[in-house]
């Protein structure tokens, strides 16, 4: 039963005489209010609008670094089949990016552009000219492992979903982008002789792929 559907039948109610003012507006705030909040990511939300807010902005943080570290990564990539595939995935994250913002704005909510060292990290390492490619593939191929286990989290958060059927929608293609992304981030690792145990093991022990062992 949607909120909608649910807000509906009360109002009817309350014109006809049936329930009385004051049972209507107690039971629009359990209405608005979930049913007792919402759950998600280990914290419990006033209502599922406030988990969906919460979620895409943190999406979109980590987005823009994303989009600003592909795109000076393929400006100083010295691998020549790489490029292309980078400003493309520079690209998909950009423009997740505008779509999220879009759907804050139609949530009444403001992007909370958060300070994150470890995205400026992130960025500084993957624009460095320095850096060789295979040590920058390392680094965001042992950050995620198995690219199926970070997905599921979004598709876990997107099951829970029922009234905002618009931010389920947009959340499923999101993660599909995403998928596709982190599957040619392990292909172009392992074609340029990366080892999969190798990142493995380097997750595995937190290091970062400055500190990998260099093939």
């Amino acid at each position: 039963m949607t909120r909608e559907f649910e807000f509906t039948r009360l109002l009817r109610a309350y014109r006809k005489g049936i329930i009385s003012e004051q049972t209507f507006e107690a039971e629009m705030a359990l209405l608005e209010g979930n049913g007792g909040g919402f759950t998600a990511m280990g914290k419990t939300y006033g209502c599922e609008r406030d988990a969906i807010v919460a979620y895409i902005q943190r999406a979109r943080n980590g987005e823009a670094a994303g989009a600003a570290a592909l795109s000076n990564w393929a400006g100083v990539c010295k691998t020549d089949c790489m490029r292309s595939a980078l400003r493309t995935i520079a690209e998909r994250e950009a423009y997740h990016v505008r779509v999220m913002d879009r759907k804050l704005s139609d949530l009444g909510a403001q992007c909370e552009k958060a300070a994150d060292p470890e995205l400026d990290k992130f960025i500084s390492m993957q624009s460095d000219p320095n850096i060789s490619d295979l040590d920058k593939l390392r680094r965001i191929v042992s950050s995620f492992g198995n690219p199926e286990e970070i997905i599921k989290p979004i598709h876990d958060f997107v099951s829970l979903i029922k009234d905002d059927l618009d931010a389920k929608e947009m959340l499923t293609l999101w993660a599909e982008d995403e998928y596709s992304s982190l599957k040619w981030f392990v292909h172009a690792f392992t074609a340029l002789g990366g080892s999969l145990e190798e990142a493995g093991n380097a997750a595995a022990a937190g290091m970062s792929s400055a500190q990998a062992p260099q093939n």
